[in-house]
């Protein structure tokens, strides 16, 4: 029995003992006339009575106390509440079912009480008979000895352990946390067939709403499988304010730095042997463990990684995506996807593939040849010549690779290769000089020559491709200002094409997050109803009636919680704004 359980049931106890006493003590000195009479009294009256629904008292029950008062030997400990004589007696467990219970909390301590109980209805031989509640099934697994507290040694944390203080993201997007977990789950190993392999999850977790943005089994944690999850999260949802990792070898590369920085995202590390700084993505791995890894580990044969990612993306969809979070009080999704999309900032599938290519570091020469992995490109750009510059390519087709100048791209650099074979050139020159005679037709008789022209116009569209990345990347970096400027409540940067006007008209999912970052809290589902059906009926509302009207009211001391009455504001001041205005 817990402790907090076996104090709340002393201080119950004491309580109810309490109660009584006072009744007895009130009675037991009054002659016979006068008890009955003040007992008379007592049932007509409500009570507050200590852990109990009942509020009257009957007559049978006053004098059974006063009897038991009289005849106790030790008037300390009379009035008590007794035990129950069926104490340890589960009548409503059939044998079949109490044996099934036993034997599944022993294979896997973590299978809660509400799982066991769905699992018994699930089974022909578990199912005949009366059907337990999970409190039933906990009580009867604490009796035999295989409640979790029991089961699972819980560590001590020591004594020199950090004192830390609980930290959220202010909204989805700003901080992305992401780790790997040690081996615990073995598949089979589809380089050997009949051999195990260790499998490895890499997960990235969003701080504010604890929503798995990209996860996966992997055999080999690389900086190459890392980047590629992040960049399939980042296609998905956008790109994050902040990637925050650990020092491990996957995630200290210096492509995923790069990548992310020309994507506008900062990637930080935590200090040297500090775990505990990424507790969110822990306690993620710590139910991939409880309600995955441990029902896989009894699996015969063990799964192949393919299954243990179908399991995994079951597991995570259809059960904690949308189960309520004890910490947000909502779910993982209803969370994330509350965030307006026009906050989010996305990149083209064409600029991710390219700038999550490997990159190194290389020198242009005077002559504008790169040289990389053994082979020479000319580089396509005369201000590149001399120049130290990145260099990204694609493993596998390596006839071309891209250049990257001060987070510039500059266009593609082709394999260069001279012919230096000496005797094949004056083989050609003699060749030449034996040639016979050749007559030429007249230019009229054949169409004009326009390989120059065709080579002009291809320049001409690369350079309006590349011309079309940077733009891009420039919009995505300054799109960032504007965000973090919108949330943080400061001007956004002049000049850009994602100046926000206080005067347009807002949809109805930025209507409610504007009224959610002015209340300063979140809301629940039935008054996300009341936002949108007041938006539909009397808006669209403009953000400078909204501020003024949610200000106007907060000088007036209205309180934040009140959401129909900012409502009831909202729509007088939108059917008078279009006459101020």
């Amino acid at each position: 029995m817990y402790l907090s359980q076996v104090r709340r049931l002393y201080h119950e106890r004491l309580d109810k003992k309490a109660f009584k006493m006072a009744i007895v003590l009130m009675l037991r000195d009054l002659k016979p006339q006068e008890r009955a009479q003040k007992i008379e009294e007592l049932t007509q009256k409500e009570f507050d009575i200590p852990y109990s629904r009942k509020k009257m008292l009957s007559r049978s029950a006053i004098y059974q106390w006063l009897k038991e008062y009289r005849e106790a030997d030790d008037r300390a400990g009379v009035l008590l509440a007794r035990p129950r004589c069926d104490r340890g007696v589960f009548r409503k467990l059939t044998e079949p079912q109490k044996k099934a219970l036993m034997r599944w909390r022993h294979d896997n301590p973590y299978r809660s009480a509400a799982e066991l109980r769905e699992e018994l209805m699930a089974h022909d031989i578990t199912s005949q008979g009366p059907v337990p509640s999970t409190a039933t099934i906990t009580r009867f697994l604490r009796s035999v000895g295989l409640d979790r507290r029991t089961l699972v040694r819980t560590r001590r944390e020591s004594g020199s352990a950090k004192v830390r203080l609980s930290y959220e993201a202010s909204h989805p997007q700003s901080i992305w946390l992401a780790d790997t977990k040690g081996p615990d789950l073995y598949v089979q190993d589809p380089a050997n067939a009949g051999q195990l392999v260790l499998a490895r999850p890499i997960l990235f977790v969003d701080d504010h709403s604890r929503y798995y943005t990209a996860f996966s089994y992997v055999l080999e944690e690389t900086e190459k499988t890392v980047m590629l999850l992040f960049r399939r999260a980042i296609a998905l949802f956008g790109v994050p304010d902040i990637l925050y990792v650990d020092r491990g070898s996957p995630y200290m590369g210096k492509s995923l730095e790069r990548a992310a920085a020309l994507v506008g995202c900062r990637v930080t590390h935590t200090k040297v042997r500090d775990p505990a700084a990424k507790g969110k993505v822990e306690k993620a791995f710590q139910y991939i463990y409880q309600k995955l890894e441990t029902e896989l580990l009894l699996r015969t044969p063990p799964p192949t990684i393919g299954q243990a990612n179908e399991y995994l993306a079951a597991l995570i969809t259809q059960d904690y995506h949308r189960r309520i979070h004890s910490s947000t009080g909502q779910t993982p999704e209803e969370r994330f996807l509350s965030f307006p999309p026009k906050y989010r900032r996305f990149v083209s599938d064409k600029a991710l593939t390219m700038i999550f290519l490997p990159f190194e570091k290389a020198h242009v020469t005077k002559t504008g040849l790169i040289r990389l992995n053994k082979r020479q490109y000319l580089a396509p750009d005369l201000r590149l010549y001399n120049k130290w510059v990145e260099v990204r390519y694609d493993p596998l087709d390596l006839s071309k690779v891209y250049v990257w100048f001060q987070d510039e791209f500059f266009g593609e650099a082709n394999l260069y290769v001279p012919d230096d074979d000496y005797l094949n050139r004056q083989e050609l020159i003699e060749k030449m000089k034996t040639a016979p005679e050749i007559t030429l037709p007249s230019p009229e008789e054949t169409p004009p020559y326009t390989y120059l022209e065709r080579k002009l116009a291809a320049y001409r569209l690369e350079v309006e491709m590349n011309s079309d990345l940077n733009e891009e990347l420039a919009l995505n970096k300054a799109k960032k200002q504007t965000v973090r400027a919108e949330l943080l409540k400061v001007n956004p940067p002049v000049g850009t094409d994602y100046d926000t006007d206080s005067s347009t008209a807002l949809d109805a999912g930025g209507f409610a997050h504007l009224l959610s970052r002015l209340l300063k809290r979140s809301f629940a589902a039935h008054e996300r109803l009341l936002i949108h059906t007041a938006w539909r009926v009397y808006g669209p509302f403009s953000e400078e009636m909204v501020r003024q009207t949610v200000g106007r009211l907060f000088g007036e001391s209205h309180p934040a919680s009140d959401l129909s009455g900012f409502l009831d504001a909202l729509r007088i001041a939108a059917e008078s704004w279009p006459a101020k205005s």
